[in-house]
């Protein structure tokens, strides 16, 4: 049993992590008294319900989920996410260049 290999995944299993974190956040970010409401049943069910999500987070994990999309939000592929990092620095460093341009001589000098 020792020499056993375990088949789950260091990977699957951070992400099924990740799933169940973002499900929680989901879920705190609503009153439970409305999420009840809205699949009318009794408020105190949905905190039992969310005793199956460790086990459900792993099998979407499994299956290839990675992330869930909130309302609001817009996810976008790690290339794109990078090309704008990238021009936000360019426009930093030329936001810094100008900004000493303009830098007076003397801290206690004010322009009138």
């Amino acid at each position: 049993m020792e020499q056993a290999k375990p088949r789950k995944s260091q990977t699957i299993a951070f992400i099924g992590r990740h799933l169940l974190a973002t499900a929680h956040q989901a879920l705190s970010n609503t009153r439970q008294s409305v999420v009840a409401r809205m699949l009318n049943v009794a408020d105190s069910t949905i905190l039992r319900r969310t005793e199956k999500y460790p086990e459900i987070m792993e099998t979407l994990a499994a299956s290839g989920v990675e992330d869930f999309v909130m309302e609001g939000e817009k996810k976008m592929p790690i290339e794109q996410y990078r090309w704008l990092m990238t021009v936000a620095m360019e426009f930093a460093k030329l936001q810094l260049e100008i900004t000493k341009e303009k830098a007076p001589s003397c801290a206690n000098s004010f322009e009138a």
